[in-house]
């Protein structure tokens, strides 16, 4: 107890003897104590600071580092990163002696409350939140000429109009806008100084890749305040969509299935129970596969190309399966017409026979009657010598001739058409017509969305540049 006593009754001159670092450290501290209650002794945090030249805005430079990227949501139109958002400015009332060659000063973040601080906020920001795990990730230091440096950790979540025209094709420019809440350019200028990216970020977005980064600055004008405008600072993350999962989950399935239905061309067309199942299943698996995605997507008005796709693959599945319908009906049309002309034929049998009784009775010459028919059946497109017009115009006074004439056209035009044949023809056809339409559409449909039609970004990414 004596020792202790004696140990707490020393006094600074002892500290000092006995424990030299200790007491520089010490009066280091008392050196800073006394320099920052000085200098928040003249601080007022309500008014902004000022330049030497009077009337001059106030310059505050951002820098962000961007740590990582994602996720990126196009049902909501949102993408958030995590960053080191920095900011510097100029404050010549921070401005004080350097202290051991110490020219800057690193301060708790609980002091920036008792200093002036910019307003400043991310204009299309959502639910934007600083780190405070352990403690607030908050950074401040200031320098002996009155430079102030804070930097603090964010996860910025902010909105993203996304162009889906092109999708799954498509790219994207996500941007960050920055400014004063409460001055104009009068008062506050932003400008930027860095946007760059952590080198062990990598690329840790699943579904897109980063392009490139396009900054702006810009004074937007207020229609509350016609004659004073806001600085605000831009920044547009380019990002292109990967089609690895798209194509894998969506446009391969859809393939097979096209060529799925082409297989109903191969079976007999008597196999209808076969045929009309391959087709049914075709078109239930397209919709449940295409249709079913657009769950994970924004309801917009326009087709994107995905959309064009898959309700083309659709069409293709449902044409297949509408081919076997067509050839059915051509089918059972012919049979039908084909019992229908021979029952026909028959009567006119039975009226043929009646006739020649008749023409018997008349004197007329059976053999005279058919070579006529013959003739007139193997000839009717050649023209006739006009002195048998005369002969003509008797014979088709004959009634029982016509009838005849007709059963004979009947029986020539069954002989030349079998419904088989037509059938076959359709089918034969749709195994050229269905292939070589889906490879041209591919070809075409590709080359489009990849080469020729531009990406709706990229007029607003140059006008950012000019």
């Amino acid at each position: 107890m004596v020792g202790r006593n004696e140990s707490d009754a020393l006094t600074g001159n002892e500290i000092s003897l006995r424990f030299p670092r200790a007491s520089h450290n010490i009066s280091l501290i008392r050196s800073i104590t006394r320099l920052l209650n000085t200098i928040l002794n003249k601080q007022d945090r309500n008014i902004r600071p000022m330049n030497d030249k009077k009337g001059e805005p106030l310059l505050v430079e951002v820098d962000i580092n961007v740590r990582s990227m994602g996720p990126i949501s196009e049902q909501k139109m949102e993408f958030s990163l995590d960053c080191y958002f920095r900011q510097k400015w100029l404050d010549r009332r921070l401005a004080f002696v350097p202290i051991d060659d110490r020219d800057e000063i690193p301060l708790s973040s609980q002091m920036l409350k008792d200093i002036w601080v910019p307003d400043t906020y991310i204009r299309n920001g959502r639910r934007s939140y600083l780190h405070t795990l352990t403690v607030p990730n908050i950074l401040f230091r200031v320098n002996s000429q009155g430079f102030v440096h804070v930097s603090q950790r964010l996860t910025i979540r902010t909105r993203c109009q996304m162009y889906l025209a092109k999708f799954p094709m498509d790219s994207q420019a996500c941007p960050i806008e920055i400014g004063s809440f409460g001055y104009f350019t009068s008062d506050v200028i932003y400008k930027w100084k860095n946007v760059d990216l952590d080198d062990k970020m990598g690329n840790m977005l699943s579904q897109y890749k980063l392009l490139n980064i396009a900054k702006t600055q810009m004074n937007l004008s207020d229609y509350r305040y016609p004659n004073k405008e806001s600085s605000v600072l831009k920044v547009y993350f380019k990002l292109q969509r990967q089609q690895g999962f798209y194509i894998l989950q969506i446009y391969t399935p859809c393939t097979l299935l096209v060529v799925m239905s082409w297989v109903s061309f191969w079976i007999n067309k008597e196999a209808s129970p076969a045929r009309v199942a391959l087709g049914i299943m075709t078109v239930l698996s397209m919709s449940t596969l295409g249709f079913g995605l657009r769950t994970d997507l924004p309801k917009v008005s326009h087709p994107t190309a995905l959309d064009i796709y898959i309700i083309v693959c659709f069409g293709f599945v449902f044409a297949a399966l509408v081919e076997y319908a067509v050839i059915n009906y051509a089918h059972v049309y012919y049979i039908r017409k084909k019992v229908k002309e021979l029952q026909g034929l028959e009567s006119n049998r039975a009226i043929e026979k009646m006739r020649m009784f008749t023409a018997g009775i008349m004197g007329a010459r059976r053999e005279t009657l058919q070579d006529t028919q013959m003739e007139e059946l193997s000839v009717p497109e050649e023209r006739e010598p006009w002195y048998r017009c005369f002969r003509k115009k008797q014979e088709n006074h004959s009634v029982f001739y016509r009838m005849a004439v007709k059963a004979a056209k009947a029986r020539r035009k069954l002989q030349m058409s079998d419904p088989a044949a037509v059938v076959n023809r359709i089918d034969s056809v749709s195994k050229l017509a269905f292939p070589i339409s889906y490879i041209v559409f591919n070809l075409v449909y590709w080359i489009a969305f990849l080469h020729w039609i531009p990406d709706e970004i990229n007029e607003l990414l140059d006008t950012v540049k000019e």
